[in-house]
C-alpha cells in the first residue's frame, strides 16, 4: 500500500479541519441515507448498500446494489438504480469482502470523501454483499451507540501510512446468513495478512483495550473483564488486567494465567498491530534499528491481574 501517499493526503485533510470537517448530511426527502456499504469484486467491483430506518416509524430498510469497473463507478451505478438518491455521507459501516484489494477502497474514502474517516471498517470472511443483505434489518436499525469493537478508517490509515499492521474487526456469515463477529483481521501493506481467532482474538482484544464486558471462564470460576492496559518495554510486554468475579471463586492467579496464554497466542501470529515495536523503541531510542522490526512473538509477557468481587465494572 502507498503509505507515503496516504500520509500526505491525511496531512492535507487534517490541515483543512480533520475528520469532523466533512459536511454533515441533512435529510431532505429526495435522499436515502446509507447506513452500511459492502464492497466485493469479481470481474467488476460490486457494492451493496443498506439504507437507515426509524424503528419508531415502522420503516423498512432498502437494499441497493451497483457495479462498475471501479468503486467510484459502482457507487454511481448504485445511485442511478435508486428512486431517491443514495447518500453515502452518513455511512456508519464499511464492509470489505475477503480477498479484496483494500488500497483503492481506502483511497476512495480519503480522496473522494464519499465516506467519512470515522466510518467503522470491517473485513468480511467471504462475500460481504450477500451477508450484509441478510443482515439488512440489523444494519439499518438506529442503535444509539457504536460497536465496542469498532475501528475507524481514520484509525487504520495512520498505521498503514507508517508501514505497520492495523487491527480490524472481522465478520462472517452465521448459520442464519447474518453477520456475526469472527475475530480480528491483521491488515498490512499487501492487504489482509491473516486472522486472529479464538484465543488469539481474545489476546488481540486485550492488547487493544477492547475487553469491557467480555465473559471469561476460568478453572475456578467465571469473570467479567473490566479493562486491560498493555505496554512494551525492554523486551517485555506488560499487561494490567482488571476483572470482576461473576461466578464461583475465581482466583487472581487463574486470571493472570489466562491473560498470559491469550496474549501469547496473539503475539505468536507475528503481526504487530499495536505498535509494540514503536513503543519499545520509544523507551530505547538508541536501539531503534532492532526494535523497529521487533519480533513480538519473542516478548516476555507479564500480566498483573486485579480481581474485584461484588460489584459491576
Amino acid at each position: 500500500m502507498n503509505g507515503h501517499k496516504w500520509a500526505l493526503l491525511l496531512a492535507a485533510f487534517l490541515a483543512a479541519g480533520g475528520i469532523w470537517a466533512m459536511p454533515q448530511a441533512r435529510e431532505p426527502e429526495s435522499l436515502r441515507l446509507v447506513t452500511a456499504l459492502a464492497v466485493d469484486s469479481g470481474g467488476e467491483v460490486s457494492v451493496t448498500a443498506v439504507t437507515g430506518v426509524r424503528s419508531s416509524e415502522n420503516e423498512e430498510p432498502e437494499v441497493l446494489k451497483g457495479t462498475g469497473d471501479s468503486l467510484t463507478a459502482a457507487c454511481g451505478d448504485l445511485r442511478e438504480r435508486s428512486a431517491r438518491r443514495a447518500y453515502l455521507g452518513q455511512t456508519q459501516q464499511l464492509l470489505v469482502g475477503e480477498g479484496q484489494n483494500v488500497e483503492p477502497i481506502l483511497d476512495f474514502v480519503v480522496e473522494h470523501r464519499e465516506l467519512r474517516l470515522d466510518t467503522l471498517l470491517y473485513i468480511v470472511k467471504g462475500a460481504a454483499g450477500p451477508a450484509l443483505e441478510a443482515s439488512a434489518q440489523m444494519a439499518a436499525a438506529e442503535t444509539g451507540g457504536r460497536d465496542p469493537r469498532g475501528i475507524t478508517v481514520g484509525e487504520v490509515l495512520p498505521r498503514l501510512a507508517e508501514g505497520e499492521y492495523a487491527l480490524v474487526p472481522a465478520l462472517a456469515s452465521g448459520e442464519d446468513g447474518r453477520l456475526a463477529p469472527a475475530g480480528w483481521a491483521a491488515l498490512g501493506e499487501k492487504g489482509v495478512a491473516g486472522y486472529l481467532e479464538a484465543d488469539a482474538a481474545l489476546g488481540a482484544a486485550l492488547l487493544n483495550g477492547k475487553v469491557r464486558g467480555q465473559a471469561v471462564t476460568l478453572p475456578d470460576g467465571g469473570v467479567e473483564l473490566i479493562s486491560s492496559r498493555c505496554w512494551a518495554k525492554e523486551g517485555k510486554l506488560n499487561c494490567a488486567l482488571i476483572a470482576r468475579a461473576a461466578e464461583g471463586r475465581p482466583s487472581r492467579e487463574a486470571l493472570e494465567t489466562w491473560g498470559n496464554g491469550v496474549l501469547q497466542a496473539a503475539l505468536n501470529k507475528g503481526w504487530d498491530c499495536w505498535g509494540l515495536g514503536r513503543e519499545t523503541a520509544f523507551f530505547s531510542p538508541w536501539d531503534w534499528e532492532r526494535n523497529k522490526n521487533l519480533d513480538v512473538s519473542a516478548l516476555t509477557i507479564q500480566v498483573e491481574g486485579e480481581l474485584r468481587r461484588g460489584e459491576k465494572g
